[in-house]
């Protein structure tokens, strides 16, 4: 079993006195999709929230992003394979 979990894009938007808890880290601070411009950016802060067990099957980010996780509360389990080695399939 693998329960939902929501993703909010518009976060700060909706709640900007969490924009003022939200700080990158010195080690992402180089931003190269601002090169896009605001118009072609694709989404890039989100919050996501899940329950115990939550999550996605393997894939590759929709818009081919790269990004950074923060977990505020719980566990979060990531797997990667090297190029060219293909995850399992899902039975």
């Amino acid at each position: 079993e693998r329960p939902l979990y929501l993703f909010e894009k518009d976060i700060f938007r909706k709640c900007p006195e969490m924009e003022k808890e939200y700080a990158l880290p010195p080690h992402f601070d180089e931003d190269l999709m601002s090169a896009l411009g605001a118009d072609r950016r694709p989404d890039y802060r989100w919050l996501i929230i899940g329950p115990e067990r939550s999550g996605s099957s393997f894939h590759v980010d929709p818009n081919c992003n790269f990004a950074w996780n923060a977990t505020i509360q719980g566990r979060k389990k990531w797997v990667f394979y090297p190029p060219g080695v293909p995850p399992p399939l899902e039975g």
